[in-house]
């Protein structure tokens, strides 16, 4: 079972992660006193289902933050611990099914950390790729919309709002409350963001589900 060391703590500290103190850092140490020092998985997603139902009794406004716990227990746990989080957080607490990736492996070539080299690879694919695995985080819950991409979709998408800027670079940030937060330029696409907003590697991992153009046959998990 996976556990979140020191929770309580990260949970009381808040206010030096988050800078000015708001109805937000309060709630984090309101919940603090809730929790044990050592939670799993299930137990903290119940325990943020009684505080977030507490929070809105008292008539708080949850709708900006209630999505960016998953982003804020990720700073503060292992990626493993995170990942399990994020999936049942998002299902339980705000109904989303977060996409799972298929389960083949074509493999991906990164050149430099978090720059993705897809020359081998339709542009339009990796970017439904990078959106279905993408879930809303603050108050893009608000705009979200559950259909997933198909590359028909994505090419749509590029064709309407992928006008390259003077240096070539095509960048997305917020797409249907998804935060996608990627560039491409040329055969490259730079995914930093989209990992820091959504789950570490998960970019790669996506990309990797993508075929390659050669036809290549998967590789094996």
């Amino acid at each position: 079972m996976l556990y979140f060391e020191n929770a309580k703590e990260s949970f009381r500290s808040v206010r030096g992660t988050f800078n000015d103190y708001s109805s937000e850092c309060e709630f984090y140490h309101r919940f603090a006193e809730m929790i044990p020092d050592k939670i799993d998985v299930d137990t903290l997603v119940l325990a943020f289902k009684v505080a977030l139902q507490d929070a809105e009794r008292e008539g708080e406004n949850t709708t900006p933050f209630i999505s960016l716990i998953p982003h804020y227990v990720r700073q503060c746990t292992s990626l493993e611990f995170a990942h399990e989080f994020r999936k049942k957080y998002n299902m339980e607490v705000l109904g989303l099914t977060q996409e799972e990736l298929p389960d083949v492996d074509y493999g991906y070539k990164e050149i430099e950390p978090n720059v993705i080299d897809i020359s081998n690879k339709d542009r339009n694919e990796v970017l439904a790729a990078l959106y279905k695995t993408s879930t809303p985080l603050g108050k893009g819950f608000i705009n979200y919309n559950p259909i997933p991409w198909t590359k028909e979709m994505a090419s749509m998408y590029f064709e309407r709002f992928g006008e390259p800027d003077s240096d070539g670079v095509i960048s997305f940030k917020w797409v249907m409350g998804r935060p996608l937060s990627c560039k491409f330029e040329g055969h490259l696409v730079y995914v930093a963001g989209y990992n820091y907003e959504n789950e570490e590697g998960l970019a790669q991992r996506a990309i990797a589900t993508v075929p390659n153009i050669e036809n290549k046959k998967p590789l094996r998990k």
